[in-house]
């Protein structure tokens, strides 16, 4: 007589698929803050890194021009965020004059290559000039940046804060 052999049985109950899956779920629930995390801290991390670049090149520039601030153009009589971003992304003369890199008689610059870089958090590359001796109603996220003519202070025009608390504007 023949007898028949139980045979292994092939795939998994519904009990093990509903196991395995809520293992997953509780796993990634676990995961996913801390990775929100890590995404706020290289913003952070990315916002200081262009900070500190676009504040070396207006040092550098006021180095250059006697201790001139970008923003200012003389033949103009005034300040503006686009001479700002012009005399750093091109080259100057002594007067704040500028023109493409390689120009004659533009030897000073370019501070910052390429163009001005965007704010990693709110992606802007605007620049709010704030006018000496005007106010300030502080961060309000409609530029990128925000620079204060009459103390060469460049910030980011960013309400919101670090991971550690601390605002983004005064980083």
């Amino acid at each position: 007589m023949r007898t028949r052999t139980r045979t292994a049985r092939q795939g998994f109950s519904l009990l093990e698929v509903l196991i395995v899956i809520t293992i997953l779920v509780v796993l990634t629930g676990m995961a996913l803050p801390s990775f929100s995390g890590a995404v706020d801290d290289a913003e952070v991390t990315a916002l200081s890194q262009q900070l500190q670049r676009v504040r070396t090149a207006i040092d550098y520039y006021s180095f250059q021009h006697d201790d001139q601030f970008p923003g200012w153009l003389a033949s103009a009589g005034a300040w503006s965020a686009v001479h700002l971003v012009n005399q750093l992304v091109l080259a100057s003369d002594e007067d704040g004059e500028t023109a493409a890199a390689g120009t004659a008689g533009y030897a000073y610059g370019p501070y910052v290559t390429e163009a001005m870089p965007a704010n990693p958090v709110s992606r802007a590359d605007s620049v709010l000039l704030v006018q000496p001796g005007a106010g300030f109603n502080g961060p309000d996220d409609t530029t990128g940046w925000v620079f204060f003519a009459d103390s060469g202070v460049f910030r980011a025009n960013s309400s919101g804060t670090a991971p550690d608390g601390t605002p983004l504007f005064n980083l």
